[in-house]
């Protein structure tokens, strides 16, 4: 086999050599909880704040023998579309080359790619510290150093405090850099610049004017890097994460048109009557955005009998037209009679139709029920 670093340019991977597994819903919880610490959740103090993510890549040591998947896993960070199964280059109409480095404490932070998606925005980073950094900061020599809080300003909108997902890639650079995929809902906003949230639920898309280009900073004011690399880990996020804080802001600038265009949102409306395993109400489902990045769900539970956020739980799982089940993250928070979610899919292959199936699950047996007479069916268009 040729070295490994040499093949790192100019090649491809075909998702679809490999299998692809379909999680049951009993499994995709079982993953939300060990994911936890890779999601930061928007911080919110009037309700408790419910957040989750799925892992969109698997890499095997059986795979990492594949030439082209070497090559192609150096630049996750560079191809946004590689981490969310879309051929090279597919998104190259909604994103943003950027390739500027910010530089504190003698660590780089450099976004590659910057793309604007429907309620979120996409980074593409790689960030890297040299020896002599590592040494002066006490970090370990494999330790990963990753993103932490991003604040973003589009035009006049701040973005900040909302919840945010990190994809690591699994195989570090030959200069010892890490790549990301950094994730920020753009829901909570500081539209009058007086540095507090004053909206949340915002819709960046329904507030830009797709014949205007908007000056765009990202922002981090400190990054977390791995303690103890390879040790056994509490499970707690900050026993494992070390903190550095500094200034690393990179400027660039962003047109919605494109993917305003390419965005359909549909009207769903749907009210269905829950009445299931001790827990009663009204599952409430508005509506089903659609870009050509992601699949978005918006949701409510209201329990008339039964607490909305523990016990028994009430929500949507989708497939498409194969029958496959699409990965999802999600956020939302409520009370003890009304759960508001707000649920996203990655929309990685061509979808032509949604099917939703709303479900229970008892957490404490872990015994997800599907409600498939109350199941229906959405052809989409999707790009």
């Amino acid at each position: 086999m040729k070295n490994q670093y040499d093949l790192l340019n100019g090649s491809s991977v075909d998702f679809d050599e490999y299998e692809e597994i379909d999680l049951t819903a009993s499994e995709k919880k079982r993953m939300k909880k060990r994911l936890k610490r890779d999601i930061k959740p928007a911080r919110k103090k009037a309700r408790p704040l419910i957040a989750a993510a799925v892992l969109l890549l698997a890499v095997t040591p059986v795979m990492m023998q594949n030439e082209t998947v070497w090559a192609s896993v150096a630049r996750i960070g560079q191809q946004i579309e590689l981490l969310m199964n879309k051929p090279e280059g597919s998104f190259s109409g909604y994103k943003k080359t950027v390739n500027e480095t910010a530089t504190d404490q003698g660590i780089q932070v450099k976004v590659n790619e910057l793309m604007l998606d429907d309620g979120q925005v996409l980074l593409g980073l790689t960030i890297s510290a040299d020896e002599f950094r590592r040494t002066a900061l006490g970090l370990n020599r494999d330790a990963s150093i990753r993103p932490g809080e991003l604040r973003v300003k589009i035009g006049n909108m701040s973005f900040f405090d909302s919840a945010s997902s990190i994809r690591e890639e699994p195989i570090k650079n030959k200069d010892g850099s890490w790549n990301y995929l950094y994730a920020l809902k753009l829901t909570q906003a500081d539209t009058d610049g007086d540095g507090e949230i004053d909206v949340e639920g915002y819709n960046v898309l329904d507030h830009i004017d797709p014949n205007k280009n908007y000056h765009v900073s990202a922002q981090f004011t400190n990054l977390d890097f791995e303690k103890n690399p390879g040790q056994t880990k509490s499970g707690n996020y900050r026993d494992s994460y070390g903190e550095i804080k500094g200034n690393w802001t990179v400027h660039t600038s962003v047109n919605g048109s494109k993917i305003i265009a390419d965005t359909k949102v549909y009207p769903l409306n749907k009210e269905i009557p829950i009445n299931e395993k001790g827990i009663e109400g009204v599952l409430s489902i508005k509506e089903v955005r659609v870009s050509p990045v992601s699949i978005k769900l918006h949701y409510t539970f209201t329990a008339s009998k039964g607490n909305a956020q523990f016990g028994t739980q009430v929500g949507v799982t989708i497939k498409d037209q194969n029958g496959r089940n699409l990965s999802e993250s999600g956020s939302g928070g409520g009370t003890d009679t009304v759960l508001e979610m707000d649920e996203e899919y990655r929309n990685d292959k061509d979808v032509t139709m949604l099917r939703f199936i709303p479900y229970v699950s008892d957490y404490e047996n872990d015994s997800p029920k599907d409600l498939t007479s109350d199941a229906f069916n959405l052809k989409v268009n999707n790009k």
